[in-house]
């Protein structure tokens, strides 16, 4: 009897020390890593900085862990996809190595994109990939890739349609977007200031900010100061824009007339 219990002591002795053993290996894994951008991708538009050719995105990066005494470096890398058709040194470069300084749990990831002659028609998409390391693995499975589209005088994805919910597309705004149309825009709401413009308006029409009425008005005095004829009672008297995209209209906002 007593030799059947200590037998038994030491059987339980060694498998408490066993699972013992394994239990810190749970806290010797890498953190995990992903891109802590809003969605799984994101849009960036010269049209907002038209004396730009070249720009530096600062993507989000975020660690699943705490932060290390030491730097790390974060591995990215281009990937594939049906729809990319960016090309690494003429559309977009990286700019590694990337790293996550001491005592941080999170960083940007600089990248470079420039605008090419393609991109007045062409929106360039590129996807980014996070590689797993020794240091980081995969961490939030659904963000460890980010697509990114660059463009220039392409239709914003929040413009709408002339009858629509959005606010640049509808008919007392701005309406149809065209390519003629949006460089009035770009050109009427430009900053030299800042060297930028209002490039996206991304609110529907019945929640608008105020500075949006502002920013229509903006775009109708610009239009009747450099092409009065626009708006001239007939229509043609004095110098006048036409829209080749839209049958040689007359470009008028607020309200739109196509």
């Amino acid at each position: 009897m007593k030799k059947g219990i200590a037998y038994f002591v030491l059987f339980a002795t060694l498998v408490f020390f066993g699972c013992k053993k394994d239990v810190p290996t749970l806290f010797d894994q890498p953190d995990g890593i992903y891109f802590s951008t809003p969605s799984d991708s994101m849009y960036y538009t010269f049209a907002k900085y038209p004396n730009r050719l070249s720009d530096t995105l600062a993507i989000p990066v975020t660690v699943l862990g705490k932060a290390s005494t030491t730097d790390r470096t974060i591995s990215i890398e281009k990937s594939t996809g049906s729809d990319v058709n960016g090309v690494e040194g003429i559309h977009y470069k990286l700019l590694p190595p990337y790293t996550l300084p001491a005592g941080k749990i999170s960083t940007t990831a600089k990248v470079v994109v420039n605008r090419t002659a393609d991109m007045d028609s062409v929106v360039a998409t590129f996807i980014l990939q996070l590689k797993a390391t020794e240091e980081f693995v995969s961490g939030i499975s659904a963000k460890t890739s980010v697509k990114v589209k660059t463009g220039y005088l392409q239709k914003p994805p929040t413009w709408g349609e002339f009858g629509g919910s959005q606010w640049g597309g509808y008919s007392a705004n701005f309406g149809t977007w065209t390519k003629t149309k949006y460089r009035v825009i770009l050109n009427a709401l430009y900053d030299p200031a800042s060297d930028s413009t209002v490039s996206e308006f991304p609110y529907n029409r019945f929640a608008a900010p105020a500075i949006y009425i502002q920013y229509l008005q903006l775009v109708k005095n610009y239009i009747r100061t450099n092409y009065p004829g626009n708006y001239s009672n007939p229509v043609g008297i004095g110098p006048t824009l036409r829209d080749p995209d839209a049958n040689n209209a007359v470009i008028q906002v607020g309200p739109a007339n196509y």
